[in-house]
């Protein structure tokens, strides 16, 4: 089998970077689109160490249509085709809903559900045309379900992501394209290593998460992994919670 080429977008770190180097580390080739190029590049440069060496980094604004185009474009000049794309990129800005002023509301539903629609729309069509079918994913949260007030305009956009990735999966099956989610519990990065590693929140996670421990990037890029893989054909429009059990306890 060829190596395929999987676009991760918001991956020059966090979630996303983890969720790259879990392609990277069985092989594929990994795009890096991300708003900040010069992490891309970096990022890129770490999948090369993975085991990824035609990795790239490029820049993209997932929430402007024109950069999202011309990232698949430049994507497609370089290696000629996408087998999957993973719709990582995403924002919270954690306002008080009372507090949340028109242009915030609208740049989290920019970036988090227009970004992921524009991505989607753009490498669908190039599937469809190629006809070989292909992996698409969307990282959403369990914001998709449950909020607080200062996650309203999140939420919203998580809750829809969830919905605009069933659409799709309705809209692009027969073609031999899939489309699914995984909602990743509390995840342990670099933004959230401080909080996280307080002994009081490390405690915290004990009596709310059943496997006593925070999630990693690469356990929701293992859960992309096997997605994206042949074992995962029959596998369409789900949610895949990736939480260690946390929404399964009753509080």
């Amino acid at each position: 089998m060829d190596k395929r080429v999987v676009i991760v977008t918001g991956a020059a770190r966090g979630i996303g970077h983890g969720i790259a180097a879990c392609f990277a580390r069985k092989g594929d080739i990994v795009v890096i689109a991300d708003l900040d190029a010069s992490a891309a590049e970096q990022s890129a440069g770490a999948m090369t160490a993975a085991g990824a060496p035609e990795s790239v980094g490029l820049r993209c604004d997932v929430s402007r249509r024109i950069e999202v185009e011309a990232m698949i474009e430049a994507v497609l000049a370089c290696f000629g085709r996408i087998d999957v794309l993973v719709n990582n990129a995403g924002i919270c800005p954690f306002v008080d809903v009372m507090q949340l002023t028109p242009e915030v509301w609208q740049r989290t539903l920019d970036v988090n559900l227009n970004g992921a629609f524009h991505c989607t729309q753009c490498v669908a069509r190039h599937m469809i045309e190629r006809g070989e079918g292909g992996r698409i994913l969307f990282i959403t949260s369990l914001a998709e379900n449950v909020t607080g007030p200062a996650q309203v305009d999140y939420g919203a956009s998580k809750a829809g992501l969830r919905m605009t990735m069933a659409g799709f999966a309705t809209a692009l099956g027969p073609h031999g394209i899939t489309c699914n989610a995984v909602a990743p519990g509390m995840i342990l990065t670099p933004m959230t290593a401080f909080h996280w590693e307080q002994p009081e929140n490390a405690a915290f996670l004990k009596t709310r998460v059943p496997v006593a421990r925070i999630g990693t990037p690469e356990d929701i890029g293992n859960a992309c992994v096997f997605l994206a893989s042949p074992e995962a054909a029959y596998i369409n429009g789900i949610t895949l919670r990736v939480d260690g059990g946390h929404q399964a306890v009753c509080y």
